[in-house]
């Protein structure tokens, strides 16, 4: 039986340039500055894993994450892919705040073990769930016009849940969603303010939705 240890761990960085400069309350970003993992097992299995850090968000950086990522990979070594939930335990009491740098890791280790087994991920948790679902489409903070030709754009590719990005203004936020809903009818709204309001703003933003 071939063996399902951890051979090797292999780390690099990819720039993903962003379509529309991805803007949010606590900052923007124009490239993915993301780290991929492969996992390779001593019977020739490999497994990809993706860390994609937003420093804006969560704190963690491309540098961090290479960093922590490479001190951490060691551990993986003559690991068995099979025991990947006690792997990421490991993982987690050893970098609790790098939270993005274990999933490129613990990802990359799982889809190893199922590559190992010749099964596809879903299957590692019972069967594949392949009812119809509706996803949304983010809208990131700009400008009226731009804002509305996003919406319209991703509109006419069938998008109908608009995630808007806010916590700049609330009165200018208030305005775009209000612009966008004239203007698309038949969609729905997430308000994602990434921590940018007070508790008093959030309050404010609702009670201005409310009025359309």
């Amino acid at each position: 039986m071939t063996s399902d240890l951890v051979q090797s761990v292999h780390l690099w960085p990819v720039d993903i340039p962003i379509t529309d400069p991805f803007v949010v309350a606590t900052g923007a970003r124009i490239i993915a500055q993301n780290m991929f993992v492969r996992v390779t097992l001593e019977n020739g299995s490999c497994g990809y894993g993706e860390a994609a850090p937003f420093p804006e968000v969560g704190g963690e950086d491309r540098a961090t994450c290479m960093e922590v990522a490479t001190k951490l990979a060691s551990s993986l070594l003559g690991q068995s892919a099979g025991g990947y939930e006690q792997v990421a335990a490991t993982l987690r009491r050893a970098a609790p705040a790098n939270p993005a740098a274990r999933c490129g890791l613990e990802t990359a280790l799982v889809d190893a073990h199922c590559r190992s087994r010749g099964i596809p991920q879903w299957a590692l948790w019972g069967s594949a769930d392949v009812r119809e679902r509706e996803t949304d489409i983010t809208i990131p903070i700009c400008d009226a016009d731009k804002t509305l030709a996003l919406a319209r754009a991703w509109h006419a590719r069938g998008f109908r849940q608009f995630k808007m990005k806010i916590g700049h203004d609330v009165e200018e936020d208030i305005r775009r969603l209000r612009l966008v809903h004239q203007a698309l009818r038949d969609v729905a709204f997430i308000g994602d303010g990434n921590q940018g309001y007070s508790r008093e703003e959030c309050l404010a933003f609702a009670q201005g939705v409310k009025r359309f």
